[in-house]
């Protein structure tokens, strides 16, 4: 038989056609004002989108029709409500969508609303938790607030929904460090220490799950990844202790 493990291992990811700018900088599009305006701008200033609704239906009803998985990079609440729109509209007339497993990439600022539509709409949510380790205390002082910085990558919203979703470190943005990835979703501590978000927090399993087995399906890589069965790809990696027995803060 042939050595699956000298197989050169590539596939086509699929498609990104991004309605993203980083909330970061504040030019993402939200449906309420930044905290504090960038320099030059007003109080109301909620940044925009990174494209057109009419590029967003047509990029979308283009990865319909050609069956090409959609990884949509939607950053601000707006920007996913264009691709949410966009999905929902031409649902009808392509049906099987759902066979592509469109996929929203980061999802850093969502309304529980949108999840209730990303779960209809059998979008998957590949988040990006670890935002509130590396730029969370920034974004309750500056980016969003007190309040509304509480929900960023909002794990706990997609779990109470019983919905599959996916962690990510986003490299180069930020080094690629399954461990503090996996610490940033069950204990959305701050460089400061803040815990912001504890009802968006979940457990070390759930977490786990978020970078194993439900990214193997969004990658349609179910058979051969994500966890540890026979036939499966030995891909593993053996810590000190058990991440889902010791206390949250010392997963990292």
């Amino acid at each position: 038989g042939r050595c699956r493990a000298c197989a050169v291992r590539l596939r086509v990811g699929g498609g990104m056609p991004p309605i993203v700018a980083s909330p970061r900088e504040k030019p993402a599009g939200l449906t309420g004002p930044y905290s504090v305006p960038r320099p030059g701008q007003n109080g109301k200033s909620a940044g925009y989108p990174a494209a057109t609704r009419e590029q967003v239906m047509d990029a979308v009803a283009w990865s319909f029709a050609q069956k090409v998985q959609l990884l949509t990079h939607a950053n601000g609440d707006a920007a996913s409500d264009l691709l949410l729109e966009a999905v929902r509209t031409l649902a009808k007339t392509h049906p099987d969508y759902r066979e592509t497993r469109p996929v929203l990439v980061h999802g850093q600022v969502l309304r529980e609303d949108q999840m209730d539509d990303i779960k209809e709409l059998g979008v998957f949510p590949t988040l990006f938790p670890m935002h509130t380790f590396y730029w969370g205390d920034y974004y309750r002082a500056s980016v969003l607030g007190p309040e509304r910085s509480q929900v960023i990558s909002p794990t706990e919203w997609a779990r109470a929904r019983e919905m599959m979703f996916g962690t990510h470190h986003d490299a180069p943005v930020a080094l690629p460090d399954s461990m503090r990835v996996l610490s940033a979703t069950v204990t959305r501590r701050t460089r400061s220490g803040y815990v912001l978000g504890p009802a968006q927090r979940v457990d070390a399993l759930t977490a786990l799950k978020a970078m194993t087995i439900w990214p193997a399906w969004q990658h349609f890589e179910e058979k051969d990844k994500g966890s540890l069965e026979v036939g499966k790809l030995a891909d593993l990696v053996i810590l000190s202790d058990e991440t889902t027995a010791v206390d949250p803060p010392q997963i990292e």
